[in-house]
């Protein structure tokens, strides 16, 4: 008969065990707790399980491998017999020890799954706001500075706009803009405000430049205007976005200062400085002659006369090619201006050509480049601080190039000559429709023009006290 009595087993008894052996079995202490159980299948180690009865039949679970030498892997007696009194806790306390481990490794995997998921919701979240921040990162790095914009805008009027007015919206943000308002200029376009249209404003207006500082604003306006239309553009070349919902500077209001000017030179004014003008000091001999020629084709645009080259005169034919780039249209809206040259102006030439003739431009005091606009204004200035400005004991009133345009229109007026012929010559009213696709034949308006500029010297000779012998240059000269 088998006995129940409990049995010890111990590490001689199991390091004793052959392959095929019957198992060894040790009970735990106390009824019902099951026992440990060691199995020796074939040469290696013995392998130990706990064992316990459910519902009247036997249950093995594995504890590990018996570990007979330091060397081997494996568990200790001692450790194996807690492994088995843990077993026997969850036996008393849950019955099915099996079935209570599996819902515990099978928990603990649903614990670790939901952990992982959370560890990669964490990750994708993280590395979703690194993007996120890169992407404003660049958002930002690409935004515009408000001097970027007007450099960009400065940009834009290229090809449309004159060298000379490039020149000027250059000049200008360097002395009303980046030089005294830095900090201004490197914020965000996106980020300025009116005030910061009228910080840049009054120091313009309150040093008594109220004309610039109507111009300034008209520019700045330009500006963010050009900024809200060109992140849409097709072909635009620069990468930078303003990100503009407004333009701050049309809520900003300059007074208008401008009036009509009136400054004309008298019959004596006009007399005086064409006989002084060569012999003032300060005034160089091709400057004096600009003044002259200026006046005797009828008050041409100085500056237009100052970009002419030798090709645009035909000495032979009596004429002279200029070309108005006045108004929105500027580059693009280039507009030719033939005149007719008098004897006088043609004479006036020949000296000229005696001077530059081996320079690309008549009017030039470097041979670099053609006479600037504001040269002429300084050489107006030396005449009228010299001795030949004192007409009749009297200081003769400031006046600038333009007048001298003014002189001549009025004296066209005085003379008996038709505003129509007096605008033919001078260029004045020749935009619309209808000049720009039928009246746009230069050459078919030179029978007028030349008799307007007939009818001009004659009042000029008079003026000037001296008989009329400078006649216009007849086309059947011309080559």
């Amino acid at each position: 008969m088998a006995s129940n009595a409990s049995k010890t087993v111990n590490d001689q008894k199991v390091k004793g065990m052959t392959p095929g052996c019957s198992p060894l079995v040790e009970s735990l202490p106390g009824r019902g707790t099951g026992a440990l159980v060691f199995k020796r299948a074939n040469e290696g180690s013995p392998v130990c399980y706990y064992r316990y009865h459910l519902a009247g039949k036997q249950v093995l679970i594995k504890l590990g491998v018996y570990r007979r030498n330091a060397r081997e892997v494996g568990l200790a007696l001692p450790e194996l017999r807690d492994q088995a009194a843990a077993m026997a806790q969850i036996a008393k306390a849950h019955g099915d020890v099996k079935a209570y481990l599996a819902k515990q490794e099978a928990d603990a995997e649903a614990a670790r799954t939901e952990n992982e998921r959370a560890v990669e919701a964490a990750r994708l979240k993280a590395e979703g706001k690194a993007r996120e921040r890169q992407h404003l990162a660049e958002i930002e790095a690409s935004c515009g500075t408000f001097g970027e914009l007007f450099l960009d805008y400065i940009d834009s009027r290229r090809g449309r706009a004159t060298a000379g007015v490039i020149k000027e919206l250059e000049r200008l943000y360097q002395t009303n803009m980046l030089a005294p308002h830095p900090s201004i200029m490197a914020m965000k376009a996106r980020d300025i405000r009116p005030d910061h249209i009228l910080a840049i404003l009054n120091p313009i207006w309150d040093r008594g430049a109220k004309v610039q500082a109507e111009r300034m604003r008209s520019f700045l306006s330009a500006a963010f205007n050009h900024g809200l239309r060109a992140e849409n553009a097709v072909g635009r070349s620069s990468a930078k976005s303003y990100n503009l919902v407004s333009n701050p500077a049309t809520v900003v209001v300059v007074e208008k200062v401008s009036a009509p000017a009136t400054r004309t030179l008298s019959d004596a004014e006009l007399s005086k400085f064409w006989g002084t003008v060569e012999t003032t000091e300060g005034i160089g001999p091709v400057m004096a002659l600009l003044f002259k020629f200026v006046i005797s084709t009828g008050g041409q645009r100085i500056l237009n006369i100052c970009q002419t080259t030798w090709d645009d005169y035909d000495l032979e034919a009596g004429t002279v090619r200029l070309v108005h780039r006045k108004g929105r249209g500027g580059q693009t809206m280039s507009r030719p201006h033939l005149v007719p040259l008098t004897e006088r102006a043609v004479a006036i030439l020949e000296r000229v050509k005696e001077i530059n003739g081996c320079h690309p431009w008549p009017w030039t005091t470097t041979g670099k480049q053609h006479i600037v606009v504001s040269s002429p204004r300084h050489a107006l200035a030396d005449w009228l601080k010299s001795e030949h400005a004192v007409i009749d004991g009297k200081q003769t009133p400031s006046f600038s190039p333009r007048d001298l345009r003014r002189t001549c229109t009025q004296l066209m007026q005085r003379y008996g000559i038709s505003d129509q012929l007096s605008d033919l010559l001078q260029a004045h009213g020749q935009t619309g429709v209808a000049n720009l696709h039928y009246r746009n034949n230069p050459e078919a308006a030179l029978p007028e023009k030349q008799r307007a500029i007939e009818l001009f010297e004659h009042a000029l000779a008079k003026v000037l006290g001296k008989k009329q012998t400078a006649k216009v240059v007849r086309l059947s000269g011309r080559r």
